[in-house]
Parts: structure tokens; sequence; C-alpha cells
């Protein structure tokens, strides 16, 4: 008998441990599962409710680049990487469930993020959009940018240089429906109203206040006073008090207002039944915007620039006035290198690829007030940027500039021959977007510093842009001492000079590997220009690129900005070489990047900067 209990107990034993051990096993396969949904089907970056708690604002450690904990999706087919995580699986799920377009996915995304990040974009302000259509292998860009109204005059700001930064006189003619409605025609599937609805349930039903959002608002208090309208919107009615994160906002008046367009078009905005309301608005802030100034705006499709890099990609951006051109020469310059992964294999040789990015950026950056849009300016002017396009975009002249980088020492402004000085700009909102069919979007709005003009309107709870601020005034000198720039003075019926540049790289065999695109003024294109390199030069992951310190330089000021985080041997080899160094605590550039390593082997990921999460599938 005692044997037998013996026995029993024993076998017990046993069926304990294998529970134990089957408990173990299915544990670690839903963990597991658990991950892969994760990370390879995106759903972790889906949810809504996705918090934010414990995302890093501080620089990562240099030495991995991947020290913050935001998400980076690995997709098969398609995915969207927005700066607010609920725009991303709106998008997303355009494509998944609705058999949309990127084209569609990119308009509901952007109509979102409008909304979740209000402080940055919207329908009050405009954009520039690169489009690659995989099957007809063509690139399309799509020029949005607000113009300066009839009435609008090239010293209109000269007593009164406050004017430009807010309230109505700032105020440039929006262009973000005009332009989503073209590119809607353009690679379009799903009903243009069905585009809508998404961002309409937002401010219908409420969404989730997000750190940004709720930082801009903290941010903007100083105005509140001036701009009670503005107030109203950031004001909280169950507490008074102004949104914090996590709060839950509506947007009554302009879910009304994004009906109207849903159900009637473009048209409606800019000569139908909203067009009245839009311009009273505007007018009632002090702004000089008429009817005719909505009707009279167009939307422009454009031919992209484009160049060759030295691995056979090429590379595509927007003409004038967004400062693709810039982007692309950067790159024109620096790819003669042949940069490779070995290229930072020593400290030596760290510094010295990071010393030649640097000048590059400068020389790049002495062309960039030199640009500005054409559309109205004489025949003589039209042809001075076309051939100012034209070397920005040759391998000829870039090789020039590379011949002038000596990579033992920088040099003073001078030697960089630049021109005139521009106005710095603000703001702006990045989305990224890859379809199932190889179709890519890149776009990138603004309404210009937070909340634009500070003027929302009172019928129809659009937020105005401030974007006549992004003009050059004459006798003016902007923060640093440099001259503004006759190529950028205000004339009617023109688009200020941009830093946007949404940008997508595409193989030899017309397959996608990147599409990036950032917010952060004059940080753009450096930032831009960064990831590119080092995802497809250098071979980092895009989490890795985009979470690694930026350095940045834009001739004036004469000095470098460099993110903390940034290894202290290039910066002191930096030094050396004569170059001013200015730590930051982190880039002030968001960048939100589609990287495809193969086909069906696509990582996206939003800044986490900006507390953004991608989705896809």
């Amino acid at each position: 008998m005692a044997s037998n209990r013996g026995i029993s107990k024993h076998r017990l034993l046993i069926a304990a441990a294998i529970v134990v051990i089957l408990a173990i096993i299915a544990l670690g396969l839903g963990l597991g599962l658990t991950l892969n949904r994760s990370y390879s089907n995106g759903e972790q970056g889906s949810s809504c409710n996705i918090n934010h708690d414990g995302f890093q604002t501080t620089t990562p450690k240099p030495n991995t680049g991947t020290g913050s904990p935001s998400i980076e999706g690995h997709y098969r087919f398609a995915t969207v990487a927005a700066d607010a995580a609920e725009c991303s699986t709106i998008g997303t799920e355009i494509m998944a469930r609705d058999g949309g377009s990127a084209i569609d996915a990119a308009i509901a995304a952007i109509l979102c993020v409008g909304i979740h990040n209000a402080m940055s974009c919207g329908i009050g302000g405009g954009h520039f959009l690169t489009y690659y259509q995989r099957n007809t292998a063509h690139v399309y860009t799509i020029l949005a940018r607000e113009m300066a109204p009839k009435n609008a005059s090239e010293n209109m700001f000269v007593s009164a240089n406050i004017s430009s930064q807010h309230g109505g006189m700032s105020i440039g003619i929006p262009g973000e429906i005009k332009g989503l409605y073209e590119a809607w025609k353009l690679g379009g599937k799903l009903p243009w109203s069905d585009l809508f609805q998404p961002a309409i349930k937002l401010c219908k039903e409420g969404f989730k206040v997000g750190r940004s959002l709720a930082s801009a608002i903290n941010a903007t208090v100083r105005f509140y006073n001036n701009y009670t309208n503005l107030r109203e919107l950031v004001t909280n009615p169950f507490t008074n008090t102004y949104y914090k994160e996590g709060d839950i906002m509506k947007r009554p008046k302009l879910a009304a207002t994004l009906e109207i367009i849903a159900k009637e078009g473009p048209d409606a905005f800019y000569n139908g039944s909203l067009s009245e309301n839009i311009t009273r608005d505007i007018q009632d802030a002090g702004g000089i915007i008429t009817k005719e100034d909505l009707s009279s705006y167009t939307a422009v499709i454009k031919e992209p620039l484009n160049i060759t890099l030295h691995d056979q990609s090429l590379v595509f951006s927007p003409p004038p006035p967004s400062s693709g051109a810039v982007y692309l020469f950067i790159l024109n310059i620096l790819s003669g290198y042949n940069f490779t992964e070995r290229s930072i294999s020593t400290d030596k040789d760290a510094i010295l690829f990071w010393h030649r990015v640097v000048e590059g950026f400068k020389h790049a950056y002495s062309l960039r007030t030199q640009i500005a849009d054409d559309a109205v300016e004489s025949e003589s002017f039209k042809q001075y940027i076309k051939e100012l396009i034209q070397n920005m975009t040759s391998l000829e002249y870039g090789q020039l500039k590379r011949l002038k980088i000596d990579d033992n020492i920088t040099f003073g402004t001078d030697y960089y021959e630049p021109k005139f000085g521009s106005r710095d700009d603000h703001g702006t909102s990045h989305l990224s977007v890859l379809g199932p069919n190889g179709d890519a979007v890149a776009i990138t709005s603004t309404i210009n510093l937070f909340f634009g003009s500070k003027v929302v309107g009172s019928r129809t709870g659009i937020i105005f842009n401030d974007e006549m601020d992004d003009f050059s005034t004459p006798n003016t000198t902007n923060a640093f001492g440099v001259p503004a720039s006759p190529a950028n003075f205000i004339k009617p019926g023109k688009r200020p000079l941009s830093s946007m540049s949404p940008s997508i790289i595409i193989d030899s065999k017309g397959e996608v590997r990147l599409v990036v695109g950032a917010s952060g003024g004059t940080l753009i294109t450096t930032a831009s220009a960064l990831i590119t390199m080092e995802t497809l030069w250098l071979k980092w992951g895009i989490k890795q690129a985009i979470d690694y310190p930026r350095i940045h330089h834009q001739l004036v000021p004469q000095r470098i900005d460099i993110d903390e985080g940034f290894p202290q041997i290039i910066i002191d080899g930096l030094k050396a070489k004569g170059h001013n160094i200015t730590m930051k605590p982190s880039a002030d550039s968001r960048v939100q990047g589609i990287l495809q390593r193969s086909k069906g082997d696509i990582y996206a990921y939003s800044d986490y900067r900006k507390f953004g999460a991608p989705d896809g599938y």
C-alpha cells in the first residue's frame, strides 16, 4: 500500500509538472503571437488608446539609435506612418478593410491628423504631395501651398511685422482641400465622401487629446485673451480649464464643415455654400481674403524634380516653392562620395563622414534663398529659377560643389556664396503611405506656427494658417541679421517659399525603397536627407535612423546644431575642423518614414518626438 501511495504521489507530481510545462508553453506561444501581431501586423500601433505615458522625450542612446520605446511596424503589404497613431490606423483601414488606394489612405489620414494635431495642420492650411503610381511608373507632385490674396502687397508688413504671424492679415488662401481633391482625381478609388467620414466621426464623437496637442495648447496661452475663438476651442467645457492630455475633445463646427465638403466636394469651400462663411470668418479677424480669392485658387500638378544616386536609386521631390531642390542638392553633392556602412567604421572615418555631411548642408543652404515661386514672376525670373533648379539637380554641378569641400577644415559663410536671407518657416505635419499595389504617397501639410494665425472661424470651426509670414519683407532682416530675399517678396497670387519636401525613392526596378518627409521648418530638408543617407547608404533601419540624434546646419547662423546624445568623439572631431557647435536637448524636426528592404519586407516608423505610431498589414 505504501508503495502504491508513493507511486500515486509520484504520478501526481509528474502530472503537476506537465501542467506547469504546458502552461508555460501556452503562455510563451501567446506572448509570441502577441509580439508577432504587434510588430508584424502593426496591431499595437493600430490601437486608438495607445498609452504614451512611457514615451521617451529625451534623445536615445547614440550607440544603437533605437533607444526610444516607440513602435517600428513590420508589414508585408501596406502601411501608413503618421504623427498621430489613430490616423495611421484610419489610413490603413481605408486600404485593408475598404479596398482603398494609397491616395485614399493619405487623404483620410491627413484629415485625421488635422484634428489630432490641429496646432500643425488642417483644412485651413496647405500642403505639398508626392505620389508614385506603380502601374505607370509615373511620379506626380501637387503644389497646394497657400497663396497671397489679390489685395496683398510687397510692403504690407513693413510697418506692422507682427501681423504677419497672427491675425487675419497673416492668412493666405488655403489650399488643403483643393490639393487633396486633385490627388483623389489622380489616384483615388473610394468615393470622395467616404474619406471624410473618419474625421467627421472624430469631430462629433470626440478624440483623446494627445501629448503634442496638449503641449501646444499650453505653449499658446499668451494669445488666448486676443483670440477668444481659439481660447474657446482649447477650453474643456466640463472643467473650464485648457484641455490636457487624455481629455476628450470635440469639434462640432468643423464636423459640420467637413460634412458639407464631403457631400458637395471642394467647390463648397472655394466657390459654393461654404465660401461666404469662410471669407466672413477671415474678414471678421481683419483679413483681406475675398470670395474672388477663394474661387481663383488652384492646386497645381507638376512633374517632380529628381536625381539618380550612386546606387541607381531615383529620388523624387516637389519643385519650388517647396525645398525639394535643397533636399535633392544635399544628396546630389554627397552621393559622389559613394558612402557605405564602412564610411563610419572607425572614429576617424565617422568624423570625416559627418564633416562632409555638414559641408553638403552648407552648400545646399547657400542656394535655398534663391528659390521661389515663379508663377507670377517675369519670364527672365522664370528662366533664372529654371537654370538654378537644373544646376541643383545636375551631377556636374553637384561634383563642382563637392570639390569645394575640404576634408580638413570648414569655412566662413562667404565661402559658400550665399545670396539673401529668407524667413524661417515652422510647424507642419508629415505622413508617408505605401499601398498594397506598390503606390506611395508622401504628404507634408501645414498651417505654419502653432494654431496658425490663431484665427478660428466662428461659423466654420476652421483654424486658419499664418503662411503670409513665410514671405520675405523688404528692408527687414531675419533673426540672424540676414537681409530679406527679394525672390520671396509678396505678390498677389504668389506662394511663399517652404521647407517642406515630401519625397519618394524608388529602385531601378521601379519598387519603392523609401517614403520620407518631416516637419520642423528649416530643419525639414536636413532631417529628410539624414534619414535617406542613413537608411540607403549606411544600411540603418528606419527606426534607428529616425531615433538617432540629428545634426543640422543651415549656413546662417554659422554653427552646427547637434542633439544631445550625439557621440562626443565626433563632436570633438568636428570642432577640430573649425566647426562651431551648439547642443540641443532634442531634434526640433519630426520624421515619418517607410523603408522597403525588398518586396513584402516593409518597415514603418513615426518619430517618437511627436508620439505617433505607424500601422499596416
